[in-house]
This record gives C-alpha cells, sequence and structure tokens, in this order.
C-alpha cells in the first residue's frame, strides 16, 4: 500500500507517444499487483467527458483562449473531487493523461495567456493536488502531428490548428520541464517504445520505493 498515493501525469504534444505509454504502465503495475486506476484530462467523469467533447471537436477557432482555460478547470474540478483526490485517499496509483501542465503549455505558452493566471486557475482547480512525477513527451511538432492525424478519429480540434501554435507547446513544456525538475522528467518521443516504457517503469517503481 501507498501511504498517500501516487499521481503520475503523462504530457506532450499531439501525437508525441504519452497516450499509449499511460496505458502501457497502466498494464504494467496492474500486473504487478499495484492498485491503479488510469484517467484523462479533459475527462474522467461524466461532466468532464462533456466538457472534453466539447473543447477537443469541431472547428480550431470556434473556443477563444480564455474560454478554454475556464472549460479545462471547470472538467478539472469535477474530476480532482470525484476521482483523483479519492484514489489518491484510498492509496492507489492514478495515472492520469494530461493535467494541469497541459493547460499551461496550451493556452498559457500557446494561447498568449498570462502564465500566473493560468497558474492561479490551475491552483484553485486542483487544490493541494500535485502530481508526484511527470513525464513530458518531447516530439518535433511536424511530426507528431502527421502521427496525430494518421489515427482516424473525430478528436482533432487541436491538431488542426497551425504549427507556430504546436510549436509554442513545445516550447512550453521544455519551459516547464525546467521549472519543475523535482517531478518532471523529459522523454524522447521518438525513441523505441519498448526503452520508453522500461524507462518509464523504472523511474515509476523507484518513486514508489521512495
Amino acid at each position: 500500500m501507498i501511504q498517500n498515493g501516487l499521481l503520475i501525469t503523462f504530457e506532450g504534444g499531439e501525437g508525441s507517444g504519452k497516450s499509449t505509454q499511460s496505458q502501457i504502465l497502466y498494464d504494467t503495475l496492474k500486473e504487478k499487483g499495484f492498485e491503479v486506476i488510469k484517467t484523462r484530462e479533459p475527462g474522467g467523469t461524466k461532466f468532464a467527458e462533456i466538457i472534453r467533447e466539447i473543447l477537443v471537436q469541431g472547428e480550431s477557432n470556434k473556443i477563444d483562449n480564455i474560454s478554454e482555460l475556464f472549460l479545462f478547470a471547470a472538467a478539472r474540478v469535477d474530476h480532482v473531487q470525484k476521482v483523483i483526490k479519492e484514489s489518491l485517499k484510498n492509496h492507489k496509483i492514478v495515472i492520469c493523461d494530461r493535467f494541469i501542465d497541459s493547460t499551461l503549455a496550451y493556452q498559457g505558452y500557446a494561447g498568449n495567456l498570462d502564465l500566473d493566471i493560468v497558474k492561479e486557475v490551475n491552483k484553485i482547480s486542483i487544490g493541494e493536488i500535485y502530481p508526484d512525477i511527470t513525464f513530458i513527451f518531447d516530439i518535433d511538432p511536424t511530426q507528431g502531428i502527421e502521427r496525430a492525424l494518421g489515427e482516424n478519429n473525430k478528436e482533432t480540434r487541436f491538431e488542426e490548428k497551425d504549427i507556430l501554435y504546436h510549436k509554442k507547446i513545445r516550447d512550453g513544456y521544455t519551459n516547464i520541464a525546467r521549472d519543475y525538475p523535482h517531478r518532471c522528467v523529459v522523454i524522447d518521443g521518438t525513441d523505441d517504445i519498448e526503452q520508453i516504457s522500461k524507462k518509464i517503469l523504472e523511474l515509476t517503481l523507484d518513486k514508489i520505493n521512495e
């Protein structure tokens, strides 16, 4: 049993491979007998999934950056209170595909919103629930977008934004990794899938055993 639970977040631009690796980690920890749940943002609750549909589908310019910020925050409050907080209280490992750093990278760095305001909104939405370890997947935006659009799903609103937007996201994540080195690990999204999953598992087990 993990005393206070463990929150592991996966971050990165579109097509970076984070969702694949979060699933691999979940499956592996489950096989090893850990109590673990996998969730995502936006989403994770009935209410948050409704907001997700608004945010990730449709035309790329249909919502302004400020509206995005508060929609993500509303979904996150519900998700944190109903899923993440309860799971951690029950000593579980929570694997979350995107969390607060996505908001900072997308709406802050790429959306040109004031970073201090974005951080404050994030703080309000999560309370004291911060990630224990964050894996940030780095990939050239052009390659990432090609990957993402090749997955043939309807959640393409962010993928369809211009390449400059995605370059700003990458730069944003670089800054986030620099600013929060105690929890952020940068992963090369172009590395071999097995090599990446092995590294992530090793770092996760180290964190569990601290």
